[in-house]
């Protein structure tokens, strides 16, 4: 898949993926080990994508189980189809015992995705969206998939991978996963990129716009999630304010353009209401610009490429906030560890 850390990490930059040494680490290791990956943090941190990415850049067939609330095997594994079974009886000569014994025969199960990801003649990529939305019964179910290839299927026996799909799991932080699955997988923690690194996210979809834009977006999302809002902005989010930015041919959101861009930005009543409230949003522009100001002497694919190796200067004072009514936050060498390798919960 890939054929080392640094190929890893190159590849997922080609195709707009910037992320650190460490989870692009687990990530090669996790293909090698056929271990699947667990990416727990924030809706809108970059989770799927990181699926998404390994899709594009290696060219491998990507399958995908979204979770829901209410998900069951008949949609994520399959089912024998009681429609083709009936056609075939129908038009059975034979005797009875060939008949119920033909009728458990693959030919009339309709698998599901995890099936899927289990016979491709090929390896491929499984996506397990959002597994924290199922239950734990349906969770304990997956434990045989994801530490073993293979699912036991009443009347239909075992179904083995010939190529152990490279499986990534998501979860949002709904609830806490059973450690059983824990075990199964290597653990990484996403949150919410750095201003560097999301300047050049920004600046890989949208190259088009100008670089003051992806230096104010980058300021701006980490003002807005400094901030304690309801629904805090997703990566996909800023790149759409970015682009609309670029239709209005402004370089960062002026107050005559305030309430247009809103819809963009927030996205409960009570968000809206909260940055609505006089002198806040300036203050938050003034913050976005003392940060995109801080960024914009490098160069954004230099900016990415030192956050990726953790060579960016730590000096705090240069990253804190000096507007009035923005909070500070921790220096983010502070954080958790980003990538916990097969199974090790991170604190």
């Amino acid at each position: 898949m890939f054929n080392n850390t640094d190929d890893t990490l190159a590849s997922l930059e080609e195709v707009g993926y910037f992320t650190t040494r460490e989870i692009a680490n687990t990530i090669y290791l996790a293909g090698e080990l056929n271990r699947p990956i667990l990416l727990e943090g924030p809706a809108g941190a970059g989770k799927t994508e990181m699926a998404l990415a390994i899709n594009r850049a290696t060219g491998m067939k990507l399958i995908r189980l979204q979770c829901y609330e209410g998900l069951t095997d008949k949609e994520a594994i399959g089912s024998f189809s009681d429609e083709l079974r009936q056609l075939y009886v129908r038009f059975h000569d034979g005797t009875f015992d060939e008949a119920a014994k033909r009728v458990s025969d693959r030919a009339f199960y309709l698998g599901g995705p995890l099936i899927s990801a289990l016979e491709t003649p090929a390896r491929c990529i499984l996506l397990v969206d959002e597994i924290d939305k199922i239950s734990h019964a349906f969770e304990a179910q997956l434990l045989e998939f994801l530490g073993e290839w293979q699912l036991t299927i009443p009347g239909l026996g075992e179904i083995k991978a010939k190529y152990p799909p490279f499986t990534i799991v998501t979860a949002n932080d709904e609830r806490q996963l059973g450690y059983p699955l824990l075990r199964r997988c290597a653990r990484i923690y996403i949150n919410h990129p750095t201003p560097e690194q999301e300047a050049a996210i920004v600046a890989s979809r949208t190259p088009h716009c100008a670089k003051a834009i992806h230096y104010f977006i980058a300021g701006f999302a980490k003002t807005l999630r400094a901030f304690k809002m309801e629904k805090p902005p997703s990566i996909s989010e800023m790149i759409t304010l970015a682009l609309a930015l670029d239709k209005l041919n402004l370089k960062e959101i002026s107050d005559d353009h305030k309430d247009v861009m809103l819809p963009f930005i927030a996205k409960t009543e009570k968000d809206r209401a909260s940055l609505l409230v006089p002198g806040r949003f300036e203050s938050f522009m003034d913050n976005a610009r003392i940060l995109a100001n801080d960024m914009c002497q490098y160069d954004i694919q230099t900016l990415a490429a030192q956050t990726a190796n953790h060579r960016l200067r730590n000096d705090n004072t240069q990253r804190t906030p000096v507007a009035p009514g923005i909070p500070t936050w921790p220096d983010e060498t502070t954080q958790p560890l980003a990538a916990t390798l097969l199974g090790t919960v991170t604190s």
